[in-house]
């Protein structure tokens, strides 16, 4: 009886630690310091990788106000389904922050929103809302809202040590709102590291759109509703001015010498018009996403089932146990999104035509 207890005990304890193996290794948190700040970012591995085999690497940025863990639960409805079901690492940047009167700001510096006093072209208008300064800018102009520090460098590290400890053969960037304006950004400033990127909900400040100077495929997803950063007209709701989405569509089409065009229409809970560009230089291809129907979220994440119609819905302000330092409200797990519209997404990214 008393050995057969200590089996039993025995078998409980080796399920209870396989079990929280599990749980505790399904994404990690590294801590380093770069630029003279504490910077992290938490990292994923798909579960059917092996160390020997080469891995694809996926890198998210967040938006203004967000958190990398709200990036990969709430915004996209569990990005790291995607890792799995792709076979590729996923990392999740966390950007600078701050705190004013006890509300949380953070973002990345793409090299517009911090901008000094004395920057040639304003990106808001005279009556545009004012945003929080970070400490470490210089004679901030009344229009800078990003920290002044070398997010680009940061995150050129990053891939550097992820890079030490992993096979990585392509390297993908993607953002959500003004994180879609950093991963223009970094695809173009380094055009060498990145073969693809995805810009979600977000085009760039109005006079500092950019184009890589290599080949880099490009998907810039928007929606005809959004206000926040319209693909459309120039202003924003806040008074910050974003570059036409067709001008920058048009931009990388022009450098890249695209000789194929193809629009279609696509249609699931929310109806979007694709237009896709093909036989460009170095097999880059270019593509237009506009959704007709929904606001500034992730395709079809503000579908409601009950009404059968889309809203904004305020997902990615949150934080997971990773980043308890953050203070933020606890991310929702249980939150149900249809994963139709992010994998949407992931396979324009990653060149996944069916």
């Amino acid at each position: 009886m008393i050995k057969l207890f200590k089996l039993d005990r025995l078998i409980f304890f080796t399920l209870l630690i396989t079990l929280s193996s599990s749980i505790f290794a399904e994404m990690k948190r590294v801590d380093m310091r770069f630029d003279n700040e504490d910077r992290h970012y938490l990292i994923y591995s798909p579960q059917d990788s092996s160390a020997d085999s080469p891995l694809d690497l996926v890198i998210g940025f967040h938006g203004y106000a967000g958190t990398a863990s709200g990036l990969e639960l709430e915004v996209t409805g569990g990005f790291n389904q995607f890792a799995d079901k792709y076979n590729f690492i996923a990392v999740y940047p966390q950007s600078l922050y701050l705190f004013e009167k006890g509300e949380y700001h953070s973002t990345f510096n793409d090299l517009t929103g911090s901008k000094s006093g004395s920057q040639l072209l304003e990106i808001c208008t005279l009556g545009a809302s004012k945003y929080p300064k970070f400490s470490n800018c210089k004679d901030p102009s009344r229009c800078s809202y990003q920290p002044c520090t070398d997010d680009i460098g940061f995150v050129r590290q990053l891939i550097t040590d992820i890079k030490k400890e992993n096979k990585i053969q392509n390297i993908y960037v993607f953002g959500n709102s003004t994180g879609g304006l950093f991963a223009q950004r970094f695809g173009c400033s380094h055009p060498e590291l990145i073969k693809g990127i995805l810009n979600v909900s977000a085009t760039q400040a109005f006079g500092y759109g950019c184009v890589p100077s290599s080949p880099v495929s490009l998907t810039i997803y928007s929606s005809k509703k959004d206000t926040a950063i319209p693909p459309i007209n120039v202003e924003a709701s806040d008074g910050y001015l974003y570059e036409p989405m067709n001008r920058v569509i048009q931009n990388f089409v022009d450098n890249f010498k695209c000789k194929n065009f193809q629009n279609e229409t696509v249609k699931n809970n929310e109806t979007f018009v694709k237009m896709q560009y093909t036989e460009c230089a170095d097999e880059v291809v270019i593509t237009s996403i506009l959704n007709l129907e929904g606001y500034h979220v992730w395709p079809e994440t503000g579908f409601d089932d009950l009404t059968k119609k889309s809203k904004w819905v305020p997902y990615g302000y949150c934080a997971t146990d990773l980043q308890p330092e953050l203070k933020n409200e606890k991310c929702r797990e249980n939150l149900n999104i249809d994963p139709w519209g992010a994998d949407f997404l992931v396979k324009q990214l990653l060149s996944i035509y069916e």
